[in-house]
């Protein structure tokens, strides 16, 4: 696309196209042939010349321009030289026979030469490679006579440069309809003997004109220009089109076009995620009418109330690199995202923030404690969710109950490498919670996890005859305790239901914190831990508050890494070896 700047004022017939040149030029001169054909080309505007992409409204010339010159035989094209793009006057060449007549046009096309009066063809339809507000010429309408083997060009119009804000991706048969109540396509009469050259509209047919485009870019941005008669215009409409679907209609009214002097108009598409092309104006819409496929977010959203994502339904949530915010002022606002039983949501590149407060931060009296007073998550999970290269975080004030990720029965949880789940206000950051049937599975696979307790397994009935079933699963990752008195990483506690089908199984990751067991009031049976890797950063590695005898049955260590010697939980054929740096290092023993 062409760079703008400003360039130098002149009169149009005292204009030395020589003084124009830029310092490259002699390297880029092409050979002369047989049939190739040179010509330089400024533009010619006093006090300057009022036509650009940026707000300066400064022309250059654009990589790939092209010229029509005047022959015997009609307008031949030429192009220009590499090394002047960006400069304000240029080389072009050309490959044909015929000797150049009196006059070019920019940019070439099917224009028309007779006794002085140019037929000027405005096309109705272009076709973009990219929207990008740098890759098109906006090709305003130029012509100029050839003196001297070269030629400085004056404005026979102007343009429309309308920006668009928000476009979803879609194939490549995006379009953007541009629509006068006046002509601005087809064959124009220009007397180029007059003192002012101009392309002037009138009431015949040819009103709109159609730019081709595609995008892959969700939430993209994009700048086209319509080339513009002179005169004035009672509306113009702007409509961003899919197919056949309309994405954006917007018009503007009483315009008045003169030459030289560009008119712009923004225009946006309000809307935040789209799957496949589809634009949704609310997350909640996206996430009722996703269908097994990617919800994209195309900008950030601080929503005014939860959202649900329904049973049944399978997604992944891509956001993007957005943040996706809620802020809780009642007990029935007091997650963001909810992930109802049987749903299979995964949520990816970008943020999820909450944050739980009453509605006057003091529980509505002087002197009552700044925290509110009814449990809040960022997520309540029911069914599945899988958490990738994401950050999910609760700012809710210790205090009373608020957790990054709150999981209930049934629910399973999967955090993978790049993500990072924070209780930054002091609580926890993953609860399981289960006080009947159906399964709880938790797995780290990687990221971070921190808070007061990183993992919080919590039997939630006081009813010895249920024993729920949890699993918590670490292979990779790092889980972290910012409790500097206890600090548990993984903390396992009951009410009153029976431990027994209570599982952590550690294979790797990092623990900034204990893993404390048998926590509460059923101490009849302790959890089950198996530990084949990682490293324990906490002061014991872990521990049991239940039964001591019954913790070496049920706590088996072939691996890992420890501040403290675990050598009572070593099962047969394992050994710890105290290192040089005090910890110790669990392996096979040799033979």
């Amino acid at each position: 696309m062409k760079r703008i700047i400003y360039i130098m004022a002149f009169a149009m017939a005292a204009l030395a196209v020589s003084c124009q040149r830029n310092e490259l030029q002699d390297d880029y001169m092409p050979e002369r042939g047989s049939s190739l054909k040179t010509l330089q080309v400024g533009v010619g505007g006093y006090p300057q010349t009022r036509v650009g992409f940026d707000e300066n409204n400064s022309f250059y010339w654009h990589k790939g321009d092209k010229i029509g010159v005047l022959t015997e035989n009609g307008f031949k094209e030429m192009t220009l030289n590499d090394g002047y793009q960006g400069q304000a006057s240029g080389v072009f060449t050309g490959d044909f026979e015929e000797e150049m007549g009196d006059y070019v046009v920019y940019p070439y096309g099917t224009h028309v030469m007779d006794r002085g009066q140019l037929t000027y063809v405005l096309p109705s339809t272009y076709a973009y490679a990219s929207i990008e507000e740098e890759a098109n010429s906006f090709n305003p309408p130029m012509a100029g006579r050839i003196e001297n083997g070269s030629s400085v060009l004056g404005h026979l119009a102007s343009f429309f440069k309308i920006s668009v804000d928000n476009i979803p991706a879609g194939g490549d048969d995006m379009k953007f309809i541009f629509t006068a109540d006046r002509r601005i396509t087809g064959e124009f009469i220009v007397d180029l003997s007059a003192d002012t050259p101009v392309i002037e509209t009138d009431d015949n047919e040819g009103n709109t004109v159609t730019i081709n485009f595609s995008n892959n870019i969700p939430g993209d941005s994009g700048a086209f220009y319509i080339p513009a008669p002179v005169g004035d215009y009672g509306s113009i409409t702007a409509e961003v089109k899919d197919g056949d679907v309309s994405l954006l209609t917007k018009t503007w009214t009483d315009q008045t076009v003169s030459r030289k002097t560009p008119k712009r108009g923004n225009a946006a598409l309000d809307y935040v995620a789209e799957i496949a092309g589809t634009p949704y104006g609310s997350l909640q819409a996206a996430l009722d009418a996703v269908d097994n496929q990617t919800i994209t977010l195309v900008r950030n959203i601080a929503l005014d109330a939860p959202v649900v994502f329904a049973s049944g339904k399978t997604a992944v949530l891509d956001l993007n690199g957005k943040t996706v915010s809620d802020t809780a002022t009642s007990a029935s606002t007091s997650y963001l995202l909810a992930v109802k039983k049987g749903a299979d949501l995964t949520v990816k590149n970008g943020t999820l923030a909450f944050a739980a407060t009453t509605p006057d931060t003091q529980w509505g009296e002087d002197g009552l404690p700044d925290y509110p007073g009814y449990a809040n998550n960022t997520v309540r999970n029911e069914g599945t969710l899988t958490v990738e290269n994401a950050f999910l975080e609760n700012k809710t004030r210790k205090g009373g109950a608020s957790y990054v990720v709150d999981n209930y029965a049934g629910a399973k949880l999967v955090v993978n490498e790049g993500s990072v789940l924070t209780q930054s206000g002091g609580d926890i950051a993953v609860r399981m919670f289960n006080g009947s049937a159906g399964e709880i599975d938790v797995t780290v696979n990687g990221g971070t996890i921190t808070g007061y307790r990183a993992v919080w397994i919590q039997l939630a009935s006081n009813n010895a005859a249920v024993a729920p079933i949890m699993k918590l699963t670490v292979t990779g990752g790092t889980l972290t305790s910012a409790d500097q008195t206890y600090n548990q990483a993984v903390y396992s506690y009951s009410y009153g239901n029976d431990m027994k089908n209570v599982l952590i199984d550690v294979s790797g990751g990092t623990f900034n914190g204990d893993i404390a067991l048998t926590g509460g009031s059923n101490k009849t049976n302790i959890e089950t831990l198996n530990i084949s890797g990682g490293t324990f950063n906490g002061a014991w590695g872990f521990y049991s508050y239940g039964d001591y005898d019954k913790s070496l049955v049920t706590i088996k260590v072939t691996g890992g890494t420890y501040l403290e010697d675990p050598t009572d939980y070593l099962a047969d054929g394992y050994l710890a070896v105290q290192g040089a740096d005090g910890k110790w290092t669990v392996g096979a023993a040799s033979e």
